[in-house]
């Protein structure tokens, strides 16, 4: 039936979540799995010393010394039993530690059922019905409680087929001794030495059943919400070599504006270094290798903290947009972002030049272009590689203003239309009537007085 199947499935997703974890983070959860066990065992002796006051107050209801001897002797055991699982869980390696929890649970669950008999045997009368009806039944809670500090679905499990089988096992004994009195008198039931046979079969293990759902939803929500943190934090240390820190929050409350392509207004910011070629031959890979990853670092640094996006490094080329995923609300601030990370990437230059001019190191020097207008953005590629990206002839002029910059002999320059969008400040030369390479239309470039 349908309903049974989705019960099915649903049951079937609780306890196969271990199977989506990655193998670092099953690695990290069987640690975590560790640390509960080791927990829980230590809180067994808080259990422990409940167990003693309560023994404590209940000696004046023992008139037998077998009686005393089974209730201390039991407790007896259970601190055994504490010592030994908490000195496996303490061993660096052990093939017992996972097995042992399960044995644990068996001598817990027996320890209980071995008390309730001998209260029976005590204070019964006879009546077996005592099995059934005795409120030392809450006491089987304790066990499954613990698996609670444990991820382990199968300890929950394996705890509550030990009650129902001491459970029914009580029945059963009620049921085949000629004494029970079996009644449908619900005041009998409650207050008297009678039983209501189909509440007794039910009840009880319903409510336990009940708390095994509970206890077992409990870890899934935990191994859940473990699993969604994982990939979100994976998904953002991804973004964040990508985006600054305040769009990589942004993208990550809307995961969809990735995959959303759209025609949008970008400022697309092109850097090259000049001279690389000659450069790179001076330098051994490995040398190269370090330079390039500290002058990206220094570059990337400067970019974030104008709210720039990394679009792609090409070689000893950046390329930088703003505006990306989503764009600013504010005429002009995108454009206002990038001119600033722009003189802040050459005051950065500078300092980095001053350092490497102390050990000895040649002078570096960049250009860098920026352009404003309509791209397409979006996730492009193949199924097994996409890359978020913008594409257009904005992102084509942004470059060739970059490689301009050679001839007009300027490290900055920024199109016209930027320039409009800043505000038309004065402290920048207008280049008017520039033919850029692979263009027909002449446009007027201006490049930064206070170069640095």
């Amino acid at each position: 039936m349908p309903m049974f199947r989705s019960i099915r499935n649903a049951i079937q997703s609780v306890y196969c979540i271990r199977d989506q974890f990655p193998k670092y983070m099953s690695e990290l959860l069987f640690e975590e799995e560790a640390m509960g066990a080791l927990f829980a065992v230590r809180f067994r002796y808080v259990i422990g010393f409940a167990l003693i006051a309560s023994a404590i107050a209940n000696v004046s209801n023992i008139e037998t010394i077998w009686g005393h001897l089974v209730n201390f002797i039991a407790i007896a055991v259970y601190f055994t039993n504490t010592f030994i699982h908490l000195h496996i869980l303490k061993k660096k390696e052990s093939k017992w530690k996972t097995k042992y929890d399960y044995i644990s649970l068996l001598v817990d669950n027996v320890l209980i059922t071995m008390t309730i008999l001998n209260w029976y045997w005590i204070k019964g009368d006879g009546n077996p019905n005592f099995l059934v009806k005795t409120p030392l039944m809450i006491f089987y809670l304790l066990p499954l409680s613990l698996c609670l500090f444990q991820y382990r679905f199968s300890l929950v499990v394996f705890s509550f087929v030990c009650f129902l089988i001491s459970y029914y096992g009580f029945i059963a004994v009620a049921l085949h001794d000629p004494d029970a009195i079996v009644s449908l008198d619900w005041h009998s039931y409650v207050l008297g030495d009678e039983i209501i046979l189909l509440d007794a079969l039910v009840s009880k293990p319903v409510i336990y059943l009940i708390l095994v759902f509970a206890i077992s939803y409990a870890i899934f929500r935990s191994l859940r919400m473990l699993l969604k943190f994982a990939a979100s934090e994976t998904q953002k240390t991804t973004l964040s070599r990508y985006f600054s820190p305040d769009l990589v929050s942004e993208i990550v409350s809307d995961p969809e504006v990735l995959g959303k392509g759209k025609r949008q207004k970008v400022t697309v910011l092109f850097s090259d270094i000049r001279g690389f070629t000659q450069f790179s031959e001076l330098l051994d890979p490995e040398e190269l290798s370090i330079f390039l990853t500290e002058f990206r670092r220094r570059m990337v640094r400067v970019i974030f903290q104008n709210k720039g996006s990394l679009d792609k490094f090409i070689g000893d080329a950046v390329m930088v947009t703003f505006g990306t995923p989503m764009p600013s609300e504010i005429f002009g601030e995108d454009s206002l972002n990038a001119v600033n990370a722009a003189k802040l990437m050459l005051e950065e230059l500078k300092n980095w030049n001053e350092e490497r001019k102390t050990l000895g190191q040649v002078e570096i020097k960049i250009g860098i272009g920026i352009h404003s207008g309509e791209v397409f953005c979006g996730s492009i590629g193949s199924e097994e590689r996409m890359e978020y990206t913008v594409i257009g002839d904005t992102v084509n002029t942004a470059s060739r203003i970059e490689s301009a910059c050679k001839t007009i002999g300027s490290p900055l320059l920024i199109s016209e239309a930027v320039w409009n969008e800043i505000g038309k400040p004065n402290d920048w030369v207008k280049n008017e009537g520039i033919l850029l390479p692979g263009r027909e239309q002449k446009i007027n470039l201006y490049s930064y007085q206070n170069e640095v």
